[in-house]
């Protein structure tokens, strides 16, 4: 692990120096996220993910009419009643990393997950109201992924190029990786957030601290996943109303401006039915190598997360930090514990 917070630390202000010098033309909402099992100190399995997100404040530059066909053919029930104008669409790119648990091997255990990397481009559309279904604040969001799984997307090399960096061994078994194919990944999240509950009666105050709940449902549909997930998460902390929390899975959009400081600690869980993953069922078309999944997945999920404002007179961007640990059942057969990583994400507003 001390290996591995250098590199990350160095990676972050580099961001940060780039970003701060962005003209208002590009100004907008900009994600950085790293998932890595190294940060929970284990090396298996979902090994790393990496996602770059920005939603520009240009109407112009989020190309809007480009993702209509999603509203029109998945947007039912959320984006319904909402205008083009008050959507917010972004762009993303991110690869994730998938590995056995003995990666010394030149030859894979076949009862092990196999080897598979997925680089993939993303386009995202959230729309978010009060009075949503059930009376709540509701928030929506749609992301279509279009990317290449296998040799393709070079994850192999990534990997090794970053541990010969870190001067970590290798993963010596990439060869036998999941074949290339075209990847697409439809994911429909839909969130609902109570009123804030503060057990000092100030619940009609907006920057009141309490307790709120989220709860999530999370339907997925391609050749990468196929599945459906339901879950809720309790928080804790100062100005709740502006925010909807952390995401589970391996996306998060870069989140909006917030008007004040919030911070908030939380916990929450989620169970994942599963009726198709590529990165254990193997190819489409060609089944090795691959392993029997578990058709129904717990992740539970803890964290803490602050949010700075925009302070326009000295021109300092927004500055979101989320940290969590995510602990995840078993998802194949033949697996003999449960896996955990670290999640980071940083959101700068400008």
């Amino acid at each position: 692990m001390a290996r591995f917070l250098p590199p990350f630390f160095a990676l972050s202000c580099v961001l940060i120096t780039v970003l701060g010098h962005v003209t208002p033309l590009h100004a907008g909402d900009f994600l950085f996220q790293l998932d890595n099992d190294k940060i929970a100190d284990t090396d298996r399995h979902y090994t790393n993910g990496v996602r770059f997100s920005y939603v520009p404040t240009d109407p112009i530059l989020q190309l809007t009419n480009t993702t209509d066909f999603l509203i029109d053919w998945f947007g039912v029930g959320g984006f319904d009643d909402t205008s083009a104008s008050s959507r917010r669409v972004g762009w993303a790119f991110g690869q994730e990393m998938y590995t056995p648990e003995d990666t010394n091997s030149t030859v894979p255990d076949p009862q092990d997950r196999p080897y598979a990397g997925w680089t993939y481009l993303a386009a995202t559309v959230q729309s978010e109201r009060q009075d949503g279904f059930g009376g709540f604040d509701q928030l929506d969001t749609l992301e279509l992924d279009i990317g290449v799984v296998g040799p393709e997307s070079r994850a192999g090399e990534t990997q090794n190029w970053i541990h010969r960096l870190m001067n970590v061994s290798e993963s010596n078994g990439w060869r036998y990786q999941i074949d290339t194919e075209p990847g697409l990944l439809l994911s429909r999240t839909l969130k609902l957030r109570t009123q804030t509950w503060a057990p000092w009666g100030q619940n009609a105050l907006p920057h009141t601290t309490g307790f709120d709940l989220i709860g999530h449902t999370t339907g997925q549909l391609g050749n990468i996943k196929t599945g459906a997930a339901v879950g809720a998460t309790l928080r804790f902390g100062g100005n709740l109303s502006q925010d909807f929390g952390t995401s589970y899975g391996t996306f998060d959009p870069p989140h909006k401006p917030s008007s004040s400081f919030m911070w908030s600690l939380y916990a929450g869980t989620e169970a994942r039915a599963v009726a198709h993953d590529i990165f254990l069922d193997g190819n489409t078309f060609k089944g090795e190598p691959n392993v029997k999944r578990k058709p129904l997945v717990m992740e539970s999920r803890a964290g803490v997360m602050i949010n700075v404002p925009k302070f326009d007179p000295w021109g300092t961007p927004g500055f979101r930090f989320d940290l969590s640990h995510v602990q995840r059942s078993r998802e194949f057969t033949t697996q003999d514990k449960s896996d955990r990583y670290g999640s980071v994400k940083i959101t700068l507003n400008f």
